[in-house]
């Protein structure tokens, strides 16, 4: 199939970020489905490999050695994203590589973060899928929060409840970290209480939001809490081999609910499936995937709700 994409819309596009807490818990290969599934809907779509040090969409599309790379844009070889997008001989769908030999790129720079956030607004699809990378650098969690989908994968294994539940909590750390940059003695408080064993004994944000409104005033504490709910992550459980398994989200929904003052969507499960695990591992296209798949029909289902 060839690429066809029109020129720059009239809106933005939407732009879903996949992340979670650590690695393995297949992030690449689920946003590479989703994207997958955009275009089959018809949807002009990019998807970003925004692992900067240790980009990987490329293979999973069966593509060797991208000709251009997130690196171009930052350092000027290119003036927009757009311009280092390439094919990937899907219809409606191209990719947006990084860059994992350039390790420099992993810790990007406040000001070049902000050039990249800005491109991707410009860039003339009607969705853009931001593949993550691992953990909760500040990176990651910026890039997550300017999503207008917020997608969070985990596994039914305890470890990545628990890895996951952590991802979500820095989220809104750093969203109310970056909302009070400008007021140190509020960004001091919330710094303070990010500590689990912190000395104001805070150890929900509904308390932490007491301390707020007591230190801070009622106006301040209304606004955070309104900024707060704008974090709303779908929460998808990647890899379950039971109906149990597929509910493991559940735990994270009402646990943020109850600490965290936040309301995340649980979207259900993607089954374990030795066919896509059986391309993974051979370094097999996943456009070569059987679209009869429980993995694949399964994403259908999930991106249905995402749209």
């Amino acid at each position: 199939m060839t690429e066809n994409h029109t020129k720059q819309p009239a809106v933005p596009p939407k732009i879903w970020a996949v992340g979670g807490g650590k690695g393995g818990v297949g992030k690449s290969v689920l946003s590479t489905i989703f994207a997958l599934w955009l275009v089959r809907m018809g949807k002009r779509t990019i998807i970003v490999d925004v692992d900067l040090g240790g980009a990987n969409i490329h293979t999973l599309l069966g593509i060797k050695n991208p000709p251009r790379t997130i690196n171009d844009f930052i350092t000027k070889k290119y003036p927009s994203l757009e311009d280092i997008c390439i094919s990937t001989g899907v219809e409606n769908l191209r990719l947006l590589s990084g860059a994992s030999e350039i390790l420099s790129l992993a810790n990007l720079q406040f000001a070049q973060k902000v050039k990249i956030i800005q491109g991707l607004r410009q860039l003339d699809a009607e969705f853009v899928i931001l593949d993550l990378g691992a953990g909760t650098s500040y990176n990651v969690l910026d890039f997550f929060l300017i999503a207008d989908r917020q997608i969070v994968m985990l596994t039914p294994q305890p470890i990545s409840i628990q890895n996951s539940y952590a991802f979500v909590r820095n989220a809104v750390y750093r969203k109310l970290s970056r909302i009070t940059s400008q007021k140190p003695g509020l960004l001091a408080i919330i710094k303070s209480a990010m500590d689990p064993k912190n000395e104001l004994n805070v150890r929900t944000i509904n308390e932490l939001f007491r301390v707020i409104r007591r230190d801070g005033g009622p106006d301040t504490a209304d606004f955070l809490k309104k900024e707060l709910a704008t974090i709303q992550p779908a929460l998808v459980t990647n890899m379950a081999r039971s109906h149990k398994d597929k509910n493991a989200g559940h735990i994270i929904q009402l646990v943020s609910e109850k600490y965290l003052m936040i309301k995340p969507k649980d979207l259900g499960g993607v089954i374990y499936d030795n066919h896509l695990n059986s391309l993974v591992s051979g370094m097999t296209p996943l456009t070569q995937m059987d679209p009869s798949s429980e993995a694949f029909a399964g994403m259908h289902d999930i991106t249905i709700r995402l749209i």
